[in-house]
């Protein structure tokens, strides 16, 4: 029987770092630039579908994304908000105090997102 494992990827120049643990703890850090997204985040999609756990906190600290990367990283939070098995989804979104493009990203996905609950955390 296969027991779920802890997801760690490396982050590169165009890619972002992940750790993503079985206990709940979901981290996406650095740039995602790559020209096409969903071969990088199809792995992630794999890995939450099916995720049995009652709560995850997740910490998405993206300095820039494109726009695929921006609609892959909205599918990833709706592949966990669609999964019942997860009660609680707390997102804090990180974001340089001066980028308010990236702030707002983050709004519009919580305006979709009714399940999750944001927090927006700003640094310099």
């Amino acid at each position: 029987m296969d027991t779920k494992q802890n997801l760690n990827i490396e982050g590169t120049s165009s890619l972002p770092a992940v750790f993503f643990t079985t206990e709940g703890r979901l981290k996406i850090e650095g740039k995602i630039i790559p020209d096409n997204a969903l071969p990088f985040f199809q792995v992630l999609y794999n890995w939450v579908a099916d995720l049995e756990i009652h709560s995850v906190v997740f910490d998405i600290n993206i300095e820039y994304m494109n726009t695929s990367a921006s609609m892959q990283m909205f599918k990833l939070l709706k592949q966990l908000e669609e999964n019942c098995m997860i009660n609680d989804v707390v997102v804090n979104w990180y974001y340089e105090e001066d980028d308010e493009d990236h702030y707002e990203t983050g709004l519009l996905f919580e305006e979709k997102l009714s399940r999750m609950k944001f927090n927006y955390c700003s640094f310099v």
